[in-house]
């Protein structure tokens, strides 16, 4: 029998394989997105029945909908991204401090679009990739971080 001719991926198995290996090099970064958004339409949606639904007040359904959304966030990223189960109440409050940074830095950049004459709603857009940005770095790197040594030590005991 003749040799079989060699074997070309086409293109879209190329692209499909690149995408791939994207997504498991950036894979806490998706799945952080994710559960961000999904906590964002949280907050929305809490907010919108205890405003409209419930009939509270805009202030007390924006404090009850923003905490909710933010300890979803905070449990989901732990246990199912960074797969956290230590430190709870020190990385709960390091998450705290985060998004308290990426409020300020969000409303930051909503005076500076206003200032710009942009106005508040296009600063709400344009706030929403800095504010995910600055949020996953400082809580990858600091809140969801696992020192290499902690690594090393459980590493030891398990064999």
């Amino acid at each position: 029998m003749p040799p079989s001719p060699p074997t070309s991926r086409s293109a879209a198995d190329t692209i499909w394989t690149q995408a791939r290996t994207r997504a498991v090099q950036h894979q806490h970064l998706l799945k952080y997105l994710v559960i961000g958004a999904t906590a964002s339409g949280l907050d929305v949606v809490l907010f919108l029945l205890l405003y409209n639904g419930a009939g509270t007040s805009a202030v007390v359904a924006h404090s009850i909908s923003v905490p909710t959304s933010v300890l979803f966030s905070f449990a989901f990223n732990a246990r199912h991204n960074f797969r956290t189960t230590d430190h709870v109440a020190l990385r709960l409050a390091s998450f705290v401090v985060v998004a308290t940074i990426g409020y300020l830095a969000g409303y930051g950049v909503i005076e500076l679009a206003a200032y710009e004459g942009l106005g508040a709603n296009a600063g709400k857009i344009l706030s929403l990739p800095v504010v995910f940005a600055i949020q996953y770095l400082l809580n990858s790197r600091i809140t969801f971080h696992k020192p290499k040594v902690l690594d090393l030590e459980l590493e030891k005991s398990a064999s």
